[in-house]
Parts: structure tokens; C-alpha cells; sequence
């Protein structure tokens, strides 16, 4: 009794639930409401500099996976556009004697952001 008496409502509610002879999603679903009010709680003690770090991990976490994956699906796709050429150029070459031109190429193919740069060697 002593011990009980040391515990708020709010315990005593989610002790007696835990022990009634409840469904178990009913629980549960009583546990992610106390779960939320405490998430609720901590987020109200969490001062500005925290949640600023904790934005910016996240943050910096999508723009790590995202760009590498952005720049694979690209390069994905390219590979794709690029056999779609070569059978058309095969096609070509069977009906016509004659390959495509490179000019005819190129405008077929879209230029991509890597090809556009300039690599210079400044040793």
C-alpha cells in the first residue's frame, strides 16, 4: 500500500489496464496514448538548439542517402536510354546500310549533369 501510494494516476491507470483481463490490442492501443503524451512531454522539455541539431541530422541523413540515389537512378536510366539507341542504330543499320551520326545520336540522347563538366588537371 505504501508503494501505491507513491505512484500518480496516470500509473495506477496504466498498471490496472496492463493487468485487466483486456484484449491485448486494447492495451496497447491505451499504451501508445501514454506513449504519445509522454513523447508530447519530452518534446515540450526539449529546448531550440536540440530540436535545431536534431532537424539537421535528419536532414543531412536524407541528403546523404538521397543524392547517391538520385544520382544511381539516373545513371540507371541512362544506361537504359543509351541500349534503346544502340538497337535503334542496329535497326538503322540493317535498313539502311548506314549508321546514325553522332550529331543524330547526341540529340537523342539527353546530356547529363556529370557529362556537362569540365575536368581539368591543375597539377
Amino acid at each position: 500500500a505504501r508503494v501505491a501510494a507513491r505512484r500518480s494516476p496516470a500509473a495506477h491507470r496504466r498498471l490496472a489496464l496492463a493487468r485487466s483481463p483486456r484484449p491485448a490490442a486494447r492495451r496497447a492501443t491505451v499504451a501508445r496514448r501514454a506513449t504519445s503524451a509522454e513523447l508530447a512531454q519530452l518534446a515540450l522539455e526539449l529546448d531550440e538548439e536540440t530540436i535545431t541539431t536534431i532537424l539537421a541530422a535528419g536532414l543531412g541523413l536524407a541528403a546523404g542517402l538521397g543524392i547517391p540515389i538520385f544520382f544511381v537512378t539516373q545513371e540507371k536510366r541512362d544506361e537504359a536510354r543509351l541500349e534503346e539507341i544502340r538497337e535503334l542504330n542496329r535497326a538503322t543499320l540493317k535498313a539502311t546500310g548506314e549508321q546514325m551520326s553522332e550529331e543524330e545520336i547526341a540529340d537523342l540522347r539527353p546530356s547529363r549533369y556529370l557529362d556537362r563538366r569540365e575536368f581539368k588537371d591543375d597539377d
